[in-house]
């Protein structure tokens, strides 16, 4: 997608190898943070392993888990079973040109877990792209998919002390619901 003057304009995309470089230099600053240690970059540094890891995410419509499955395996801690409580979800990119610039994850049902943990949305922008307005856009994209999903409205939750995230929910129409252990629920309309 190409904006008027040729710049390249961000847009929610599946998974996929054209983001390689991009998501592995995201990773690394979400290491620095801490955050995301679950993924292991030498592992994802191949484009036929980053391909299937791309594959995994967007299986997860079809085959709940198939994205924490993979990634488990990759790490050689692949459990016996798995808890209840997977639903089918679409994890998305939100990119520009080959930029990998954040993630954004629609979980197409509520289970009792999710309504307080989780909820239909989440969202994370990488840290070198904070402060952009990238979260806000990302959410009011991904809000008539979560429609076409069914999803309306929409449960978001965040820390109660994370200003920016809440603020990102309640301009795309947030209602607050309640507060409960620190964290913040809303719900969003998503049409």
């Amino acid at each position: 997608m190409r904006g008027g003057s040729g710049a390249s304009v961000p847009h929610l995309a599946p998974p996929a190898l054209d983001f390689h470089a991009s998501f592995l230099a995201a990773l690394r600053e979400y290491h620095s943070e801490g955050r995301h240690a679950e993924l292991d970059e030498a592992l994802l540094t191949g484009p036929a392993e980053f391909t299937r890891y791309a594959g995994a995410l967007r299986a997860d419509v079809a085959e709940p888990g198939a994205s924490v499955r993979y990634v488990a395996a990759l790490r050689g801690d692949l459990p016996a079973s798995w808890p209840d409580g997977y639903v089918p979800q679409t994890q998305l990119w939100w990119v520009r040109g080959t930029e990998y610039l954040g993630r954004l994850t629609i979980r197409h049902d509520l289970t009792p877990h999710l309504l307080f943990e989780g909820g239909n949305i989440g969202f994370d922008v990488r840290p070198g792209a904070r402060r952009r307005g990238h979260a806000t856009a990302m959410l009011a994209a991904a809000l008539p998919l979560a429609a076409a999903f069914g999803v309306d409205p929409v449960r978001i939750d965040c820390l109660a002390g994370n200003v920016a995230s809440r603020r990102v929910i309640e301009t795309n129409g947030g209602v607050l619901d309640g507060e409960r252990d620190g964290n913040l629920y809303f719900w969003v309309p998503a049409t």
